[in-house]
């Protein structure tokens, strides 16, 4: 079991609370501990909003709890139309993760004694309020989350288990040789969770960008991740589109007998896995120089292979008669067209890290 500074932090927000709270006797002190566990968020920018977001919802709740139970009473009644006022009225302000504790809030504050009513509702504010500041301030202030590092490990995780899986994808459509094939949907799910959590850090690193200055100069450097994520989810989504001709292939080969492939057809099935290679060499010197900060040669954009490419296709196209090679001809084209799209995006994006690092 692993307890992170969040889990920790939530506890000293805790802490703080209850003493304020017992300090000033303020009483119960437990629901300004709860309202110190709602308030404590992953990022400070999310505890900032959130905070915002959290006094405007007690405020509208303790408001209504000080109205219903001042004019009306404390009584079922007042309860009632406490909840229906306040749903409506929160969920047309969008504020609707806060319909829960508005409510409570108002409850709570109208929960006091009768006799004693104003008193006992500012105490119980105050409670609400000391439990928001103590983990607002606990959230900013100790152990700041910092997502730089977090994002550059799951950015090398992400680029690696999607060209994996790239290659993965063109080597089963290269071996792909009258046996039974067995989609690898662990492998497919486990880069697209990559591909989402690369995604999130992004969006919390960006955000944070807007309240700390740990990452005031980085704007040029979160461009470029936010590039190679988009690159890491479309050579996924490629990686399916040449997956999903394989159980078509596969039919298509078994029906016909399954004849043997010829050593033109092998030939550019031998050049299709070795544009493969090339798209991981090129994500190599991608994770050097974006994820590291190191430096890599240019890559210059080549017609070289895909001119040979077309020379093999050519060879082998005299063979090209019905439609059993006509769909074996589409199949290497989209296949051929997803190796060249990875490797000319690799080759721009490279050059972009590389120009990133001379200003």
């Amino acid at each position: 079991m692993r307890i992170g500074a969040r889990v920790i932090k939530t506890g000293i927000a805790v802490a703080i609370t209850m003493f304020i709270c017992r300090l000033l006797g303020l009483e119960p002190a437990f629901f300004g501990a709860v309202s110190a566990v709602i308030n404590i968020q992953p990022s400070i920018f999310l505890s900032l909003k959130e905070a915002r977001n959290q006094v405007l919802v007690h405020v509208l709740g303790v408001s209504a709890g000080f109205f219903f139970g001042f004019f009306l009473g404390v009584n079922p009644l007042s309860a009632g139309l406490i909840v229906i006022l306040l749903i409506p009225l929160l969920s047309k302000l969008r504020l609707n993760n806060g319909i829960t504790m508005g409510i409570v809030a108002a409850l709570f504050v109208l929960s006091s004694s009768a006799e004693e009513f104003l008193v006992h509702a500012l105490a119980r504010t105050g409670v609400i309020f000391v439990g928001l500041g103590a983990a607002m301030l606990v959230n900013v202030f100790l152990w700041p989350p910092r997502y730089t590092e977090q994002l550059r490990e799951k950015l090398r995780q992400s680029n690696e288990a999607a060209v994996l899986y790239f290659c993965y994808a063109v080597h089963e459509y290269v071996g792909l040789d009258g046996r039974e094939y067995h989609a690898d949907t662990a492998r497919r799910e486990r880069v697209e969770k990559l591909n989402k959590e690369a995604r999130r850090l992004l969006e919390l690193l960006s955000r944070e960008r807007t309240v700390t200055a740990e990452a005031a100069g980085a704007a040029g450097w979160l461009a470029l991740a936010e590039k190679l994520i988009d690159y890491n989810e479309s050579i996924t989504h490629k990686s399916n589109r040449i997956i999903d001709l394989l159980p078509g292939r596969l039919e298509r080969r078994l029906s016909s007998g399954d004849p043997p492939i010829s050593d033109e057809f092998r030939a550019i099935l031998e050049l299709l896995a070795g544009g493969c290679m090339t798209v991981v060499r090129l994500n190599g010197k991608i994770r050097s120089v974006i994820v590291d900060g190191g430096t890599a040669a240019p890559e210059e954009i080549s017609e070289d292979y895909w001119e040979t490419l077309t020379k093999a296709i050519e060879q082998w196209q005299p063979r090209l008669a019905g439609s059993y090679y006509l769909h074996a001809l589409l199949e290497v084209a989209v296949t051929a067209n997803e190796i060249k799209w990875a490797s000319r995006q690799a080759k721009l994006l490279l050059a972009e890290g590389l120009e990133a690092r001379k200003e």
